[in-house]
Formats: C-alpha cells, sequence, structure tokens
C-alpha cells in the first residue's frame, strides 16, 4: 500500500463518519506561540478543546505536516541511528471537539486497522493508562483483544500532552505492531530495545486543561486527538525495515545516491539523515521559515549544516542539497502545492545556504587555528568549551572535527564547557517563544471572546460607525467606566477601524458620545478577530453601554491605502522585471512609508530598480481599477490569486485585483484607482537575511514630501559646494580626486618619516645570529605600515622585523622575514604568537603577515616579546 493511497484511505475513513477533512496546519503554529513549530496534529485545534473559540464543527480529520527538532519535541540527535526517527514527518489524525470520546475512537481505529489496512488482529497489542480501566474494557469485551495483549503503563508512556506549556492533555492508548519472534523471542512492551513492537497509533483522550501553574482543571470541550505517522505506517504496510525505505522517503535517498558513488548499503545513516534534513528544510522554507541566528531560522540553519556535514561523509564536498530538494517536490508536491510554488526559492535558499556553510567551514579552520594558538600560549594543553561552541554556533563547525583536529595536537577538548554554552543557547532560542503571545495573555480576553465572539468589521465601507461599548479593560481586568486622561482596551460591538495585521498598521481616530471622547491610539485583535481599541480619555468618562461615535482619521487612513496597493504593485513589477521567484516575505504598510520583503538571491542593481519603479508609475498613470471580491481559495489560486508564502489561508478569501496587474490574497485596504496614488519611489533596497531582501518606497502625499526634501538637501548641498545643482557630481568628483592626491602626500610624508633616519634600525638586537627589530611606528594603520616594511628589510638586509601601530583605538602588527630566513623563520608564526597578547589575531604569507588587536595598552609587552618568540623558533 502506497503513502499516497495510505493518506486518502485515512482521511476517506473519517470523511465517511462524519469529519471535515480539515488542510494541514503550517510548520509555524498558527494558534500557539509558545510553540516554536507544529509539532502534532491538534495543535491547530487547541483553542477549539479549551473553548477560547467557537467550535466549526464538531470531528476533523487532517494529514498534518510535522516539525520535531527544537523546544520539548526534538528528535534530531536520533534521526539516522533507528528505524523510525524523523525530523520531518506526516501525522494522520482525527479529532472530536466535545462529541465522542473513548469509545468511538476505539472502535474506529480498530475498524481502519483491521479491515481498512488489514493488519491480523493477533499481530496488534495495545497499551493504555495506568488506571484507565475504562479503555481496557472496551478493548477487552467490545473489540475483542485478548488482555494478554492489552498492556497497562505509567505517565511516561501513557499520558500525553499538552503540546506545549499549556493546553489540552490526557491519557492515551497505543497501538502496537508485533513484527514477530524472529526480531526478538524475548521482547516485551516494557523492554523492547530491539523494536519489536512497533506503535503506529496513539489514541489521545483529551480530558484536561494544562495551565501554567501545573493545575489540570476539565477541558470545556473535552474530546478524542489521534495521531499515526504516515512514514511508520507506510514502513509496516509496506514490509521496509525502516521508515527510511518506503516509496515516499528513497526517492529522496535515490536523488542523493545519484551524485556520489558511496552506495546506500554501504553508509546508510548519512543517507538517512541527508533525506529527513531536506524534507524539514523543503517544508521550513515553503512556510515562510528562513535561516538566522535565533529561533526558528536558527533550527533551519542548523538542520541545513547537519545535512551538508553529513554530505561529506559521501564525498559531496560542493553544495548538493539545492539539488535534492527537487525530489522533495516532485514526491510530495501534489499534496502540498506550497512546495511547487515556492519550489524555486526553496532551492535558492538552500544552495546560497551551502555556500554560506562552505566559505564559513573555511574560515571556522582559521579561527580554529586562533583558539590552538591561545591554547599554546596558556600552556594547560585544553581548548576552551565556550570557544569552540561559538565555532559551531556562529560557524556551524562540528565539535567532532574540532576535537579530531585538537587531539592530532595533542590538546584535550573542553566538553562540559562546551556542553554549558549550549545549554544557554537552547535557553535563549526557548526564550524567544516562552512567556510571548498566548502565555501572557490575561485570562479575561479568552472570557470576553467566548461571550462575545469575533468583531464585525465595516471599515471597508465607511469610516464612521455608531457602536455600543461591551467592555472596557484595564491592566487585564474588565472595569464599568474610563475616565478623563487614562487609558485602556475598548471593546465594541462593531467597529469600522482597521486592527493591524497583514503588514497594515491599526488605524487610529476617536470615539465619541455626548460627554466624553477618547483619542484612539491603537487597534489589535488578540483572540479570534475580536477587535480592542486603545483609548486614551481626552474629556469626560466612557461607560460600558454607551452608544459612540467611532471615527477612522481618514486623511491617515487614505495614506496607508496609497502605501497597501503600491506594496502590491511593487510585487508585480519586481516579479515582472526580477523574475517570478519573488515572492513576499513580510511587510509594512503604514502612512509614512511601505517597506516589502520578499524572496531574491542577490542584490538589485540601479537600473533594475529604475525598471521596477517605471513599471509601478505605468499602472498608476494608467489608473487601473481595485476590485475587491470574495472568493473560494481554490478558485482564487486557480485564477493566479498571490498568497502570501508561507501563510495559511480560510476557505474562502478576499482578492484584491488592481487591473491585469495584480491579483492577490489580501484582507488590508485599498484605493479604489491607481490613479490617484499620483507616484510611487523607490527609497533604498538591501539584504535581510539569506535569500530575502528589503525594499523601502513611498507613495502620494509620502512620495510628495521626501521628493520635495531630497530637493532641497540638493539644493542646501549645491550651496555649500559653490556649485549649481545640475552640476554636483562634477563637483563632486572633482573633491574626491584632490583628497585622493593629498592623502597620497601625505602617504609618503609618512613613510618618509618613518624610514628617513637609522634610529630604528639602532634597535636592532641578534638572537642566535639574526638580527630582529620589533619597534612601534607612530601614526600608521596597517595598511601604511607594509611599505614601511618592505623599506626597513631592503635597508637591514637579513632578519626579522615585527612593526606595531596604534590607529583608531586599534593595535596593527606586521611582520617581515627576508628570503634568506624563510627556511627557519616564518612571519605567520611570529605573528600569530604575539597577537593574542594584544587580544588579536592574524596570519599570512611565510615572508609577511599581519595581525590586529584591540588592547592598545598591551603594545609595548608584544614588541618586547618578539626576540624570544624568534629564539624560540629558531629552536
Amino acid at each position: 500500500m502506497k503513502s499516497d493511497e495510505i493518506r486518502s484511505s485515512y482521511l476517506e475513513f473519517f470523511r465517511q463518519r462524519g469529519h471535515v477533512v480539515e488542510r494541514s496546519d503550517r510548520l509555524v503554529p498558527s494558534n500557539d506561540p509558545t510553540l516554536l513549530f507544529t509539532s502534532a496534529g491538534m495543535v491547530q485545534f487547541k483553542p477549539y478543546y479549551t473553548g477560547e473559540v467557537p467550535v466549526p464543527y464538531r470531528r476533523a480529520t487532517t494529514s498534518q505536516k510535522c516539525l520535531r527538532a527544537g523546544g520539548k519535541a526534538n528528535d534530531l540527535d536520533e534521526v539516522g541511528k533507528t528505524s523510525r526517527h524523523l525530523t520531518f514527518f506526516e501525522m494522520l489524525g482525527n479529532f472530536s471537539f466535545g462529541d465522542y470520546f473513548k469509545r468511538e475512537a476505539i472502535s474506529w481505529a480498530w475498524e481502519f486497522t483491521t479491515q481498512v489496512i488489514k493488519f491480523p488482529a493477533d499481530k496488534v497489542w495495545v497499551s493504555v493508562y495506568l488506571d484507565d480501566d475504562e479503555a481496557a474494557d472496551i478493548w477487552e469485551k467490545e473489540m475483542g483483544v485478548s488482555p494478554s495483549r492489552i498492556v497497562r503503563l505509567g505517565a511516561k508512556d501513557n499520558f500525553w500532552g499538552p503540546a506545549g506549556d499549556t493546553g489540552a492533555c490526557g491519557p492515551c492508548s497505543e497501538l502496537l505492531y508485533d513484527r514477530g519472534e524472529a526480531i526478538d523471542p524475548h521482547a516485551t512492551l516494557e523492554n523492547d530495545p530491539r523494536e519489536r513492537f512497533l506503535e503506529f497509533w496513539n489514541l489521545v483522550f483529551p480530558q484536561y486543561d494544562q495551565q501554567l501553574d501545573g493545575s489540570r482543571p476539565p477541558l470545556k470541550n473535552r474530546g478524542i486527538d489521534t495521531g499515526m505517522g504516515l512514514e511508520r505506517l507506510a514502513a509496516l504496510l509496506q514490509d521496509k525495515e525502516t521508515v527510511f525505505d518506503t516509496d515516499g522517503i528513497f526517492s529522496i535517498i535515490e536523488a542523493t545516491q545519484s551524485l556520489t558513488n558511496v552506495a546506500y548499503t554501504d553508509r546508510p545513516v548519512p543517507y538517512r539523515v541527508i533525506a529527513d534534513h531536506i524534507r524539514a528544510l523543503s517544508f521550513m522554507i515553503a512556510d515562510g521559515i528562513l535561516p538566522s541566528n535565533e529561533g526558528r531560522g536558527y533550527v533551519l540553519r542548523r538542520l541545513l549544516r547537519r545535512a551538508a556535514r553529513f554530505g561529506r561523509e559521501l564525498g559531496l564536498e560542493r553544495p548538493f542539497l539545492h539539488t535534492v530538494s527537487g525530489a522533495v517536490v516532485d514526491r510530495l508536491g501534489h499534496q502540498y502545492p506550497e512546495l511547487v510554488e515556492g519550489g524555486k526559492q526553496i532551492a535558492h535558499i538552500i544552495r546560497l545556504e551551502e555556500e554560506r556553510f562552505a566559505g564559513t567551514l573555511a574560515r571556522g579552520m582559521e579561527i580554529l587555528a586562533e583558539v590552538f594558538a591561545k591554547v599554546e600560549a596558556s600552556g594547560n594543553k585544553v581548548a576552551p568549551g565556550d570557544d569552540l561552541f561559538k565555532l559551531y554556533d556562529t560557524y556551524g563547525f562540528p565539535l567532532d572535527l574540532a576535537t579530531d583536529m585538537a587531539e592530532e595536537r595533542g590538546y584535550t577538548v573542553d566538553t562540559d564547557g562546551f556542553k554549558a554554552a549550549m545549554a544557554q543557547q537552547k535557553e535563549k532560542a526557548r526564550g524567544t517563544w516562552a512567556g510571548s503571545g498566548q502565555q501572557s495573555l490575561a485570562p479575561v480576553y479568552h472570557s470576553l471572546h467566548a461571550a462575545k465572539g469575533d468583531t464585525p468589521f465595516t471599515g471597508y465601507e465607511s469610516l464612521a460607525e455608531t457602536a455600543e461599548v461591551l467592555a472596557i479593560i484595564q491592566d487585564g481586568a474588565e472595569v464599568d467606566s474610563l475616565p478623563e486622561g487614562e487609558t485602556g482596551e475598548v471593546l465594541l460591538d462593531k467597529t469600522p477601524f482597521y486592527a493591524e495585521s497583514g503588514g497594515q498598521v491599526a488605524d487610529t481616530g476617536t470615539l465619541a458620545c455626548s460627554e466624553a471622547t477618547g483619542q484612539v491610539t491603537h487597534v489589535k485583535r488578540l483572540v479570534g478577530k475580536m477587535t480592542l481599541h486603545t483609548v486614551t480619555m481626552l474629556s469626560g468618562s466612557l461607560r460600558k453601554g454607551d452608544k459612540v461615535d467611532a471615527r477612522v482619521d481618514g486623511a491617515r487612513r487614505a495614506r496607508t491605502e496609497a502605501h497597501h496597493t503600491a506594496t502590491h504593485l511593487l510585487q508585480a513589477a519586481l516579479r515582472q522585471v526580477v523574475g517570478d521567484h519573488v515572492h513576499q516575505a513580510g511587510s509594512y504598510v503604514g502612512p509614512d512609508r511601505l517597506r516589502f520583503d520578499f524572496t531574491h538571491f542577490e542584490g538589485i542593481s540601479e537600473a533594475l530598480l529604475e525598471d521596477v519603479e517605471a513599471s509601478v508609475n505605468a499602472a498608476l498613470r494608467a489608473d487601473e481599477s481595485v476590485d475587491i471580491a470574495l472568493k473560494g481559495l481554490d478558485e482564487a489560486r486557480a485564477e493566479g490569486a498571490m498568497a502570501l508564502f508561507g501563510e495559511k489561508y480560510e476557505d474562502v478569501v478576499r482578492t484584491v485585483r488592481v487591473g491585469d496587474v495584480s491579483l492577490e490574497l489580501c484582507g488590508g485596504c485599498h484605493v479604489a484607482r491607481t490613479g490617484v496614488i499620483g507616484c510611487v519611489k523607490i527609497l533604498s533596497e538591501a539584504a535581510l537575511a539569506s535569500g530575502v531582501r528589503r525594499l523601502e518606497a513611498v507613495a502620494g502625499e509620502a512620495a510628495v514630501e521626501v521628493i520635495q526634501e531630497r530637493d532641497r538637501q540638493l539644493r542646501a548641498s549645491a550651496h555649500l559646494l559653490s556649485a549649481r545643482p545640475d552640476a554636483l557630481v562634477e563637483r563632486i568628483s572633482a573633491l574626491q580626486d584632490e583628497l585622493k592626491r593629498l592623502g597620497r602626500e601625505v602617504d609618503k610624508w609618512k613613510q618618509a618619516a618613518a624610514t628617513g633616519g637609522t634610529d630604528y634600525l639602532s634597535r636592532v638586537v641578534e638572537v642566535k645570529g639574526v638580527k630582529v627589530l620589533a619597534v612601534e611606528v607612530d601614526g600608521m594603520d596597517a595598511k601604511g605600515l607594509r611599505p614601511v616594511l618592505d623599506q626597513l628589510k631592503d635597508k637591514l638586509g637579513s632578519g626579522v622585523i615585527v612593526l606595531g601601530s596604534v590607529d583608531d583605538g586599534k593595535v596593527a602588527l606586521c611582520a617581515g622575514v627576508t628570503k634568506d630566513l624563510m627556511g627557519r623563520v616564518r612571519a605567520g608564526d611570529v605573528v600569530g604568537r604575539i597577537a593574542p597578547i594584544v587580544e588579536g589575531s592574524g596570519g599570512g604569507r611565510p615572508d609577511m603577515a599581519q595581525a590586529g588587536g584591540k588592547k592598545v595598552s598591551a603594545l609595548p609587552e608584544a614588541l618586547a616579546n618578539v626576540a624570544g618568540v624568534v629564539a624560540e623558533l629558531l629552536g
């Protein structure tokens, strides 16, 4: 039974039993900021169990993409070593929210197992929670499972959750397949080192709501949460020894094997790690995660570098993962269209990271040499763990490789220090998510949303609305009134104010009634689509139940609308001019400017930026109409609507069409016709992250203001330089040429002053028959020391010279060895020994080497040590 057939059979089985087939959530959890990644099928449904939001249906089933490579759920270290562990996998699941419970869940699981995928009943074992008599009775008395195949286990094995720090949890019952005595005749469920009994389905019975304080009150919507790993089930049905040998993964292994001469059977672990990690990387990037040094991006970067390192074990020294990512798209793109849509971008980002890793690995070797130089200088023969972790953390330099190189030199490695630094980094990464979002949200917001629901938004049609004050919140609690001069959050029964979302800033404006006026300074949604207005009272007191005139600042909204429509036009122009691999990666749309982050792998030339700007302004001059429509998601995608890269959408979406130029899914505010914008001016374009660029621009009135300000600056600059505005470039060019000429004159005078006399040569000392000169030169930077060194080498004839200087608060060292001595002393060795004294590092050729340092006060000490260093090197 192929993986696709297993997936479709499962979803259809539960669809026929009244379950809504829901789309997979993103790997970035939509409803849980306490989680780094979506690690289970129930994550997107957590609010349904807790009652935070109204339940749209009572039963659901999914095939959920999951990632366990960070935080509490982390299988990274086991991948490739065992037959079943993966960081990325698909989880099949069926869910009940206050509907059916244990009896139906167990009955349907048994039916699917024995009648659909046709596992022999006597091969299936079940486990239940220690004191869950109800589940045990259902298995034995209603399903007919022999008591000898029902095992009671403790909380470690049979109590699940929550997924994160809070939420639904409860006892569970697992289904396990007995692969036979040939695997291990003595194995039991409690003691199974060779994995004779392979767990393939976990039925969780969520009954409790885990709180941050550890308490577990009953869930509002007691239900069912089951999870079954598709890859693990496929391995059993396809009679494969490991999940990596199933049809869903082995094609990716074959793609890697085509690039190397090493057989999979000879070195299976590297192949398995690469196959797992490239699946994870492809889905992470498709869901909008990009490489970085913290949080989710750090996990992505670590997975990529880990896969690249395992590739080197197969002889793959050059970038190759971007090629293998194509096999992931080919294998799973039909099920997950985001892979197909982002396929080019996935490959581009992976290749950029691979190339960067190759460079940083080389740089890491240099840094490691500096670490070893410090060890040598200290004399303790132990490589510091924190230094090696910095090398690992910054450059992805593997500890095992660093350890091998250390042992070759007779050093040991401080592994405890490395582990301590690693733990500190993990805590820092965890802190990125802990204490944010849902965790810090006061209960009043959830209870209000449960009572009042979502807030109708009328701001598309009108900027003013008569509304009723439903609630007022101050300091996390409901109050009856908001007095003059105080600030609080106001909930209305309907609102014309746009809440900050989709990159667009919130509206501002006023709330007014006969006895009070308040300034609306911010608008947000914390739970569902319940809209809260941050209001500062200017006069009078606002009370619960008051009828108010809610009025949006129309001029500010108009400027924001111009920037939002301009953002759509910029994306369309970028895709036309730069390439259709361009996708939005983020944005800011406000009354002052727009910022558009987009996927692209290199800087955009000035000429191409001018073409982009010209294309946008052409659309403005054409006065295209901007048409809004609500459509089914599939229909909108079929029409070619652009979606935010990695975003999850509801079944009915809002589309914004700008003539024949642009079609996007968007919930923001826009102009009615492009002509009202007037003009768009691009201000800057720069790198934001690997494979992501940032463009800033202004539109409409903001563009006019910027152009006027630049004109003022141009005229002021022309006045200062005594030139006409249209002759500024020529004037600045002439001044630059004059500065370069004067700089060369200054350098000549400095060099003449430094080498003009015989004072330096009088400081030469002789060490074991070799002339050694170590002096400080005033007023020279590193570049200026080199010609002075060459001149002194000519005058000295034979010897070793080290020059030191302080420039701009930093130490510069330059060492030289004459040709006749290069076989005995190397300049790089000399500078490598003295650089740590000034807290620096460096290197170079045998005849010339340089170093920099930051401890200015130690320069005399460093120079004083030169003679002793040369004596040691001469032996």
